[in-house]
């Protein structure tokens, strides 16, 4: 009986395990399904066309969302994806412009950005509180029960606003906790992908070795055979310690527009050395985008190449493998297999595969010693200091991606210029953080508070950076290394009456717009008044142009308009009109 009671126990035992396995599986499977699997409404009631996908490349960071085709037009209605509040409301001349937070149950956040407009709701609340504020731009944290959402609401119109550059809208999906933007195509959209990705261009780095004989970076051009592509040419000859980078886009169906890839593998003889995946991102890790990718090729070249290798200060975390940084010792007598894997998320696969020699024999250096001259090496893992007779630059550590032998030259003055111009290295080398740079010379008295630090383009433009004097000399922080001088802005910004002037009467018209613009240091503050009165002018920088609606509260009557415009050096302009409502 003993005995029998234990194998009774055990079975029981057994069957409460399995039934714990089963209850487990079912609700990881809901929480999987609740993750990847919703059933999310689409943002827009038309076809899903893409100009943009999430992580792809650029200025600066990775794109955080996708950029869904508005078929070129603006006022097409935006959609909750589900069930929620409104979280966030920000209004930004720059940046996602009007952009929309809806923070929903199942632990993610959408986005909507560049909007034309709100809904009617959300619209009145926003002007209330720009009223409020006396600002256009805003920033607001609705509480919880102020919007409720429900899935298929109407809570916007498409737009172009912000740093768009053409109509359409942004939107994103985020991890409400962590606020990390995770990939929108791996839900459940409506979108047609059949199209494989495209390589065009494979680079070969010898990091501490060589390559043909020389010590100097090549590009290949690539021929597609079959269903793989190839070199285009002679197999290189490697030895040493060489590294890999790919420039690839992908195309989804229905669009022209060349967007960024899921994912990249690379293999050398079969074993996964690289592995580059974009589900997900760290907003504070998306500068790091300047490490990812080749910055000399794409300054030079506008080519966007991925780095299939770690540069030191690299600290992104989409990489799912990373074998010694990427970069492998090609020590032995022998031929290798590299291989390049590109996919979308919707497993559309294009497949790079080219053999290189390997050789152990000192191959001739064919002249690819360079001697570039430098005034001081600096340490990506520590602050660096530099000083000249005219220039200082102050440097925190972790500023590089690597270690740089800076190079620094005074050169000539020119037309407009207080001092010399001071060569900062070059802007072919990124920085992460900003650094300090300052500069010395003989300015007048009367100009000491119109002069700033001005970085010089190619076209000898000048890029306002600020400035603030300290101990005779005039610091800015800056991000980018290049040529930078002293220059002075005197000059008022420039006001232009669009739609009024003195007189005009206002009968059928329903706005009141104004141009602004500034040649120098450009546009800092505005402020728009009627009778003394604060009122809202939307600001369009593209357009360099301001919109006021007319409220229908204005009476009917004589009113005076007042526009006061300041740039960043604080030369002030000041229009008034009096019209007639």
């Amino acid at each position: 009986m003993l005995y029998l009671s234990s194998f009774i126990q055990n079975t029981i035992f057994k069957v409460v395990m399995n039934l714990k396995n089963i209850l487990f599986f079912i609700s990881f499977s809901i929480i999987g399904l609740s993750i990847f699997g919703q059933d999310y409404h689409a943002p827009v009631d038309f076809k899903m066309l893409l100009s943009g996908t999430f992580g792809e490349l650029r200025s600066n960071h990775f794109h955080s969302g996708i950029d869904i085709k508005t078929e070129g037009v603006q006022g097409q209605k935006v959609y909750a994806i589900a069930d929620g509040y409104v979280s966030r409301i920000k209004v930004s001349t720059w940046g996602y412009g009007k952009a929309l937070y809806i923070t929903h149950a199942d632990g993610n956040t959408s986005v909507y950005a560049h909007l034309k407009i709100f809904n009617k709701e959300i619209d009145d609340y926003v002007i209330e509180n720009q009223y409020k504020k006396e600002s256009f731009e805003i920033q607001l944290f609705p509480p919880k029960d102020r919007f409720q959402i429900k899935k298929g609401d109407i809570i916007a119109l498409s737009g172009n606003t912000g740093g768009s550059a053409g109509a359409h809208l942004h939107f994103e999906i985020r991890n409400t906790k962590s606020e990390h933007p995770i990939n929108p195509l791996q839900f459940n959209f409506d979108i047609t992908d059949n199209i494989k990705p495209t390589i065009s261009k494979i680079k070969i780095y010898p990091i501490d070795g060589m390559l043909d004989g020389k010590e100097i970076e090549k590009s290949y051009a690539l021929k597609k055979s079959r269903e793989q592509y190839t070199l285009n040419g002679a197999t290189p000859i490697v030895k040493g310690k060489v590294a890999f980078s790919i420039s690839t886009f992908d195309k989804l169906n229905g669009a022209y527009n060349k967007n960024g890839v899921y994912s990249i593998k690379l293999r050398v003889d079969s074993h996964l050395i690289y592995h580059f995946q974009m589900d997900e991102f760290n907003f504070a890790e998306s500068r790091y985008i300047n490490a990812h990718i080749d910055y000399k090729e794409k300054k030079i070249n506008k080519k966007k190449f991925h780095r299939c290798y770690k540069l030191p200060n690299n600290r992104l975390s989409v990489y799912k493998e990373m074998l010694k940084k990427g970069v492998f010792d090609f020590k032995d007598d022998t031929t290798h297999l590299i291989q390049f894997e590109v996919t979308d998320i919707y497993k559309n696969k294009s497949i790079v595969s080219f053999k290189i020699k390997s050789t152990t024999t000192n191959i001739k250096n064919e002249n690819s010693m360079t001697f570039t001259p430098f005034s001081q090496h600096f340490s990506y893992m520590k602050p660096n200091l530099f000083k000249g007779k005219n220039f200082q630059l102050h440097m925190e550590s972790y500023t590089l991606y690597e270690d740089l032998d800076f190079q620094y030259l005074e050169l000539d003055s020119m037309q407009g210029v207080y001092g010399k111009v001071q060569h900062v290295h070059n802007d072919n080398v990124p920085s992460h953080k900003s650094f300090v740079i300052s500069l010395k010379a003989k300015i007048p008295a009367k100009l000491k508070d119109k002069v700033y630090i001005a970085k010089v383009d190619s076209n000898n433009r000048f890029w306002y950076m600020g400035g603030s004097w300290r101990n005779g000399m005039l610091s800015a922080k800056v991000r980018e290394f290049g040529d930078f001088c002293i220059v002075a802005d005197t000059i008022k910004p420039t006001i232009k009456g669009v739609n009024i002037y003195p007189g005009k009467k206002f009968n059928s018209q329903t706005t009141i717009k104004c141009t602004i613009s500034d040649k120098e240091s450009g546009i800092k503050t505005y402020r728009a008044e009627i009778d003394s009165k604060w009122i809202l002018m939307e600001y369009d920088y593209k357009q360099k142009l301001l919109t006021y609606k007319i409220q229908k509260g204005l009476a009917k009557g004589k009113h005076t308009f007042t526009l006061v415009v300041s740039d960043k050096m604080k030369n002030e302009t000041i229009y008034k009109a009096e019209f007639v409502r």
